[in-house]
C-alpha cells in the first residue's frame, strides 16, 4: 500500500491528439529511434538516460502509449509493498525516475515481474543505470547490463525547438531572429531552456527584439555575445 492507503497507482497513457509532438531530430534522434524499436530490445528492456529537464517523461509516456504499457514512478515503487508489485497485471511497464534513491527494492520487484511475464520494460533516470542503486547487488548487476539510450546534450536546433515550446506554454511568440540568437548563446543544458523562458516573461520587450533578447541573457548572468 502507498502512504495514502490506496493501491499502487498505474497510469495507462493514451496519445492526446493535441499533445506536443515528439522532437525526433538533433539531440533526441538516437533516443527516439531506440524507443521506436522497442519490439527488438535485447531482453525486452531499455534504460532512457538524460539530465534534468531533458524530456524523459514525455518520451516515457510516448512509449507507454505506443506499447500499451502501464506507467509508474520510482517514487511510487519506493512506497509500494513487494507483494503488491508482484501481483500487478501488466503486459508492458514504464518506470519513470527509476533512479529514485528509495526505489531499489521496488524496482527489483518490478523488473522480476516483467522478466517472469516476458513483458517489455522501459526505465528512465539521469545517469547510466549502473550508477542508480548500489544494493541489492542483483539489481545493480542487472542494471549495469541493461541497454541504454541517451538524450544527448542540446544542440542549437533542438534548443531552438524547445525554447519555442517553452515560450508557447507561457503564451509568448518570439521572432525567429530572437530564437536563433538565444539558442546559440544560452548555457548548454536542458534546464536552461525553462530558465530563459521564465526570464523572457520578466524582461521588458519579452525578447521581441534582439536588444530585449540580449537583456534576457544579461538578466540570467549569461554572456549576451
Amino acid at each position: 500500500m502507498t502512504p495514502s492507503g490506496g493501491q499502487l497507482f498505474l497510469d495507462f497513457p493514451r496519445i492526446d491528439p493535441v499533445e506536443r509532438p515528439l522532437i525526433e531530430t538533433g539531440s533526441y534522434a538516437a533516443a527516439v529511434g531506440a524507443i521506436r524499436r522497442w519490439r527488438h530490445w535485447p531482453g525486452g528492456q531499455l534504460a532512457l538516460v538524460g539530465e534534468a529537464c531533458a524530456g524523459k517523461t514525455r518520451l516515457v509516456r510516448f512509449w507507454a502509449s505506443d506499447a500499451g504499457a502501464a506507467l509508474v514512478t520510482g517514487e511510487a515503487l519506493a512506497h509500494a509493498e513487494m507483494d503488491e508489485i508482484a501481483k500487478l497485471s501488466v503486459l508492458a511497464l514504464a518506470i519513470d525516475d527509476a533512479d529514485h534513491p528509495a526505489a531499489a527494492l521496488g524496482l527489483l520487484a518490478a523488473l522480476n515481474l516483467c522478466r517472469d511475464r516476458g513483458a517489455p520494460v522501459l526505465v528512465s533516470g539521469r545517469i547510466d543505470p549502473a550508477g542508480w542503486h548500489s544494493r541489492p547487488l542483483d539489481l545493480k548487476s542487472r542494471l549495469a547490463a541493461m541497454p541504454v539510450a541517451h538524450i544527448e546534450l542540446p544542440d542549437d536546433e533542438t534548443l531552438a525547438f524547445r525554447l519555442r515550446e517553452e515560450c508557447a506554454l507561457r503564451h509568448l511568440i518570439l521572432p525567429d531572429e530572437s530564437v536563433v540568437y538565444l539558442a546559440r548563446r544560452v548555457e548548454r543544458s536542458w534546464a536552461a531552456v525553462g530558465q530563459v523562458a521564465d526570464q523572457i516573461e520578466r524582461t521588458p520587450g519579452r525578447a521581441e527584439s534582439l536588444r530585449s533578447a540580449r537583456a534576457v541573457l544579461t538578466g540570467l548572468g549569461m554572456d549576451p555575445g
